[in-house]
């Protein structure tokens, strides 16, 4: 019988040491911020094996820094965060700059492609210096489901 995945949860502030380490180990780069939304699932309650945080800005929101602790990776923690904050992604306009060989996870799980000229003015500019970075990333926007 398969174990059910755990419930997400948002971090709370007392907390946001814990994500600060999740990242470092998994993430160096998605340094986590307080002040926005980050979204976790915990094994047994305790050790966090997924993340994401949600950057707001006035008229959208940005899903950046998904990660999953490698071991517990191809089991579905990804697609289960992403559709247990549904509610959340349909706040606000959601997008993803989702890297190249990821385009297809996001696709499965109500994400489309978008041309960058879709985006939000602050997000375009955003996604542009990335690009110019060399990042291969795909501009994509949440759709419900």
């Amino acid at each position: 019988m398969k174990t059910p995945y755990p419930n997400p949860e948002r971090v709370p502030s007392l907390w946001f040491p814990l994500v600060k380490k999740f990242y470092q180990e998994h993430y160096p780069s998605g340094k986590p911020n307080k002040a926005e939304p980050i979204w976790v699932l915990r094994q047994n309650n305790s050790k966090i094996v997924c993340s994401l945080r949600l950057k707001r800005f006035p008229n959208a929101q940005l899903l950046m820094s998904m990660v999953t602790d490698p071991s517990y990776r191809k089991i579905g923690l990804g697609s289960h965060l992403i559709n247990s904050i549904h509610d959340q992604l349909n706040l606000l306009p959601s997008y993803c700059f989702a890297l190249d060989h990821l385009v297809s996870f996001y696709t499965a799980n109500n994400f489309i492609e978008i041309e960058t000229d879709r985006l939000p003015e602050e997000l375009r500019k955003r996604f542009q210096s990335y690009k110019a970075q060399g990042r291969k990333i795909t501009p994509m926007i949440y759709i419900s489901s």
